[in-house]
């Protein structure tokens, strides 16, 4: 018979690795944990976990059950928290996982707005550039840079805007017009990198020729925080390329000018990755379709923007920013 206990219990085990940390978060004792994994191991007849003297780790056949009943398991949470508090607000623990460079402003204040619409959903937010295994680490979705070779996981791109080279107006008045990506190996740049030893590729192609070109920039200041990156831009030390999702602000009210609008940048997009499954716990549905209609929200700036002048630009941004970013 199916039982939901040993089952919470399983998953709590996974995410804490480590029966004393399942025991301490459940509030239980730890041989009550260990019993209802042991009797649920022997319902499957399968080995679900590997244990050692210091940590408990999941096996292959343990990470795929983790993998596929989570989903199942706080769907039926949810429905259940729905019938008996006669609500249909989602709830639980949400545990998001992302580079440390995106732990910007903007997204702090997303997820303060996105706590304040859902406030029955607990947050934990993980910022690191070490490489996570999001089933085995126990985060239910995370943010992740280029493509993924996991094929147990579902990638929705976040950002379609593509990458632009900025500088101040300051900085480009004290050099010679840049006219070709070519010019850019002299110049200092401001590069931000996304995980340990990696960063962006300055790969560029010419709109209407097809030209591509690879820069192999200076780096006057190389940082893994973009908004750090940003004090430095502003502070018109360096070129350096950025996703106007971070920077919109700055480029419409004239602090920052795009450099060679006729060229694209060749460069890994920024995804939203979440276990694959028949079902999706509501909470992190509520959490996707949040940040997809932000980011859709920018774009959307963005697009209206681009013919207009620059005194224009200032004049709509000023009219409309605030409703976007914190509407």
């Amino acid at each position: 018979m199916l039982d939901l206990n040993q089952m919470s219990v399983f998953i709590r085990v996974v995410q804490e690795g480590s029966f004393t940390g399942a025991a301490k978060a459940l509030g239980i004792p730890k041989s009550r944990v260990s019993r209802m994994i042991t009797d649920l191991e022997d319902k499957l007849s399968v080995r679900l976990l590997e244990r050692t003297t210091r940590e408990v780790h999941a096996t292959d056949v343990g990470l795929q059950y983790y993998t596929e009943y989570k989903p199942l398991f706080e769907e039926i949470t949810d429905i259940h928290s729905r019938i008996s508090d006669h609500q249909s607000e989602p709830s639980g623990l949400l545990r998001i996982a992302a580079p440390v460079g995106f732990a910007l402003d903007i997204m702090g204040k997303w997820m303060a707005e996105f706590k304040s619409q859902y406030p029955k959903i607990d947050i934990e937010l993980n910022f690191s550039d070490n490489e996570l295994n999001l089933v085995r680490d126990g985060f239910d979705l995370a943010f992740a840079f280029g493509h993924l070779e996991d094929s147990s996981l579902i990638a929705r791109k976040f950002d379609d805007s593509d990458p632009v080279l900025l500088a101040t107006p300051g900085f480009i008045q004290q050099h010679n017009p840049i006219t070709h990506p070519n010019q850019l190996n002299e110049l200092p740049w401001i590069v931000t990198g996304t995980r340990n030893g990696y960063t962006h590729a300055s790969i560029f192609k010419n709109k209407n020729t097809g030209e591509v070109v690879e820069v192999d920039h200076g780096e006057a200041v190389m940082v893994n925080h973009h908004q750090v990156a940003l004090h430095h831009i502003l502070a018109s030390q360096g070129v350096s390329l950025a996703v106007t999702l971070f920077t919109f602000e700055h480029i419409y009210n004239g602090e920052l000018e795009v450099l060679l609008p006729e060229w694209e940048v060749i460069q890994e997009p920024l995804y939203l990755v979440f276990p694959s499954g028949r079902h999706q716990a509501k909470k992190v549905r509520a959490f996707i379709d949040f940040f997809m209609e932000k980011s859709d929200s920018i774009n959307v700036l963005m697009d209206q923007m681009n013919d207009l002048s620059p005194e224009d630009r200032g004049k709509f941004l000023h009219e409309h920013l605030e409703n976007v970013v914190k509407k």
